[in-house]
């Protein structure tokens, strides 16, 4: 390094000794560049990380916000509280120093337009919870003032800055029955989303699969769908009902598949969830995936040498059904929806011993056996009484009331070699399923017969089976809704929300 420096020491002694005044010209001119260069690119540098601050700011605030928009009665207002409480964002370049990112403006949309760069119109707008699917956030402009010397460009003292965000929700659940039912409430003033928030709704039984006059949701299809990629066999479809965590998956954004036809012996997958183990089950009585319900209240008894060869019984009592099914002039869902009206005292009689009173869900039922007749006169939702029964140890049966027990029938499971389930979070006697708009399907041009599909998605709803699977003409799944699939309440829920635009 010495003698580098030796060597060049003539030349700075040269130029040290010139005179002349070119270098200063030369530095002089080009002294605004070097500096206006250096402000331009804090500048920039300033601007790309305010708008970066902003889109963020927007993203955030559009995904928490998306996350509500389940369709449910109160999802605009969590939606809402969300945005105000979720996410708090900064920026640090404006014109009035640092300070939180403000929002402008929010609106919520049914849908999305085909192409990004088009708007969206007025009719895509909406303020009703069970249409917002999508979430558009626009964040409040900010200001950065430059600092490139105005000499050099006037007009630019200042640039301002925006953001706009638009996220969606996808409901999407795994582990779940292959199972469609056509939305009861479509056309109707009611939605489904607010029917399910009602006890009214939630005692109303529903044919899910039937059999013989109006068994078909159209032709050929009986409420069964297609997860497997067109390889849904009978066999497929129904140990994906029998198991207790099927190796299904359904998006409400990318839609369903049906899968037509009847099944026969569909009975025997159904009914392992009530302790019922048939045909090509019997060898899942020691199979943990198999395993029933807690509860298995069906109206059966078993003989006395084998507890899984069981029959009905006319002097044991499973869930009654509604008595407009039991009078065949149930008119809701095409005959498929019943009155919600069920005959709770003769249920409480057989399985609960003339039982004086009972509370269930905070209401208190008085019963007057004599008059055959109860207060207050509308009756709780089966599943209601049902989770009473488990969570207050009273399943009917001689193994929880003794020996003074009316029912000849053991509500406890007694065939699978482990008994009932062991995952408390899995109730076997609930099923998952998904709720289409069939008339709109149909409308759309999209027929509701053969493998067709993807056909869009509803929602989700969690639904009670009352009662197993009869054989031959009876060949009905009957259930009641319990409610929606909820996110961090259901395990099978994988909801998703993704940014649109």
């Amino acid at each position: 390094m010495l003698t580098s420096n030796n060597a060049l020491s003539p030349i700075l002694r040269k130029y040290l000794r010139h005179s002349g005044g070119s270098m200063a010209v030369w530095a002089a001119a080009a002294a605004p560049v070097l500096l206006g260069g250096a402000a331009l690119s804090v500048d920039v540098s300033r601007l790309y990380n305010m708008d970066h601050e902003l889109q963020s700011a927007a993203d955030a605030l559009a995904r928490a916000s998306a996350a509500e928009l389940d369709q449910r009665s109160d999802s605009l207002e969590r939606s809402a509280r969300a945005l105000s409480n979720l996410v708090t964002n900064h920026q640090k370049f404006g014109q009035g120093g640092k300070a939180s990112v403000r929002i402008a403006s929010v609106r919520y949309l049914t849908e999305l337009p085909e192409k990004d760069y088009q708007d969206v119109p007025h009719s895509f707008v909406t303020t009703e919870p069970s249409k917002a699917r999508f979430v558009e956030v626009n964040v409040a402009p900010e200001t950065v003032s430059t600092m490139f010397p105005q000499g050099l460009v006037k007009s630019v003292s200042s640039v301002t800055l925006a953001a706009k965000s638009t996220a969606g929700f996808s409901q999407d659940v795994c582990g779940v029955a292959p199972v469609f039912i056509c939305n009861p409430f479509e056309n109707s003033d009611t939605t489904i989303y607010e029917a399910m928030e009602t006890p009214a709704f939630r005692r109303q039984q529903i044919k899910l699969k039937t059999q013989g006059k109006n068994a078909s949701h159209s032709p050929g299809n009986f409420g069964y769908l297609d997860p497997f990629q067109g390889n849904s066999g009978a066999s497929k479809i129904k140990d994906a009902i029998a198991i207790d965590k099927p190796p299904v998956c359904m998006s409400k954004s990318a839609g369903v598949k049906l899968r037509p036809g009847n099944i026969n012996s569909m009975a025997h997958a159904v009914n392992t969830r009530f302790d019922l183990y048939e045909g090509t089950f019997k060898g899942k009585r020691s199979d943990p995936a198999y395993a029933p319900a807690a509860n298995v209240v069906k109206g059966y008894t078993a003989t006395k040498n084998n507890v899984c060869k069981m029959t009905p019984n006319n002097a044991a009592i499973g869930m009654p059904r509604d008595t407009c099914f039991e009078n065949e002039n149930c008119s809701a869902s095409n005959g498929r929806m019943g009155n919600g009206n069920w005959d709770f005292v003769e249920y409480m009689k057989v399985n609960h011993n003339y039982m004086p009173a009972i509370t269930i869900e905070g209401v208190t039922y008085r019963l007057d056996y004599n008059q055959h007749k109860f207060y207050p006169s509308t009756p709780p939702s089966r599943y209601a009484l049902y989770r009473w029964e488990i969570d207050n140890y009273c399943v009917p049966g001689a193994l929880t009331y003794g020996t003074s027990s009316k029912t000849p029938e053991e509500g406890l499971p007694q065939c699978h070699a482990t008994g009932p389930h062991s995952d408390p979070d899995i109730d076997r006697r609930i099923i998952h399923v998904a709720v289409l708009n069939c008339g709109a399907i149909e409308s759309s041009g999209e027929p509701m017969n053969g493998r067709t599909g993807p056909v869009p998605v509803e929602t989700f709803v969690k639904v009670f089976l009352t009662e197993p699977m009869a054989k031959g003409s009876d060949n009905t799944l009957w259930g009641e809704v319990v409610g929606p699939v909820v996110n961090g309440e259901d395990e099978v829920a994988r909801d998703r929300v993704a940014l649109s635009r």
